[in-house]
């Protein structure tokens, strides 16, 4: 009867702490309003249907997670908020960039042929290296990431003095972590996603899957922006909000390569269909470490799934 009692008084006093945040967010009580609106009028009722399950699910990931945090890390250090997020935008501006490049969306010469001949020597030699068919994709994908994201974003970290901040950044939270993958893999159990197949292929992509997007945009959009937004806008909810509508936005470019026009892509970005920026953001706020981070969202399409998506 006690642990009872103690749940419930756990949730009512968190259903209150959300309650009273939410007051005192008016970006995110907007984006609550406006976003499944925007997922209606782009996918129709399963967006609105899609946007409300989902805000359920962050409903409950929110709970969990502020479970296993009721004493969240402290911010980090930052000296020069409003110089270091100029810098880290002007970092995410120019990834977008080489992503509309890249997925030739923007056609610009030479960039094109550089691109060809770059991405063709990677596909050269990934293919030379006998790794094995069914992970060859991934691996020219890791590759890639690692060169156009990931390392200019750790070099941006050690110029701005982020380093100073790493020790936090690494910290894992194993039992908050194993709770959030282990609950997408039950939904992968769940859907078929964990079995299509054998387990090794499966590991073998949720490990690389880590380098070619869970890593570089934990790592910018979580561990670079999502601080120095906070330190500007002296409200880390409003930051939070701030920083998943960027993290949309840099997926403006595979939306339209995907087959959305560019209007859709560009009114996407304040969609509620997949907030899966607001989750991940709020589970770095709680934490202030990225690797929670990267572990679950690379467990997010390869080992299950964590939102709903058609």
């Amino acid at each position: 009867m006690k642990a009872i009692s103690d749940s419930a008084a756990f949730v009512a006093a968190t259903a209150g702490h959300y309650r009273q945040r939410l007051l005192e967010t008016p970006l995110l009580r907007g984006w609550l309003i406006v976003g499944p609106i925007v997922a209606l009028v782009i996918r129709g009722p399963l967006g609105l249907a899609l946007s409300v399950g989902n805000l359920a699910l962050i409903a409950i990931y929110a709970v969990l997670i502020r479970a296993f945090t009721l004493h969240p890390g402290e911010p980090p250090c930052i000296r020069r908020p409003w110089t270091e997020l100029s810098l880290v935008l002007a970092l995410t501006l120019l990834l977008l960039c080489v992503q509309l490049l890249d997925f030739g969306i923007w056609l610009l010469q030479p960039w094109q042929r550089w691109v060809s001949g770059f991405f063709a020597t990677i596909i050269g030699s990934v293919q030379a290296s006998g790794v094995p068919g069914w992970l060859r994709q991934d691996a020219f994908l890791a590759i890639s990431s690692t060169l156009k994201q990931t390392l200019p974003a750790i070099l941006l970290l050690a110029a701005i003095g982020g380093t100073r901040n790493a020790r936090a950044l690494a910290r894992p939270y194993w039992r908050l972590t194993g709770a959030l993958i282990g609950l997408t893999t039950v939904f992968g159990l769940a859907s078929g996603v964990l079995l299509r197949l054998p387990l090794y292929q499966t590991l073998a992509l949720y490990l690389v899957g880590m380098l070619i997007n869970a890593l570089p945009e934990e790592l910018l959009v979580r561990g670079m922006l999502l601080p120095r937004l906070e330190r500007a806008l002296a409200n880390p909810l409003n930051a939070l909000v701030v920083s998943a509508l960027l993290f949309n936005a840099l997926h403006v470019p595979i939306a339209v390569l995907q087959g959305a026009s560019p209007l859709e892509a560009i009114a996407g970005v304040f969609s509620l269909a997949y907030p899966s920026g607001l989750i991940w953001g709020y589970l770095y706020l709680c934490t202030r470490s990225i690797v929670p981070g990267v572990l679950w969202h690379a467990a997010n399409m390869n080992l299950g799934f964590a939102l709903l998506d058609l």
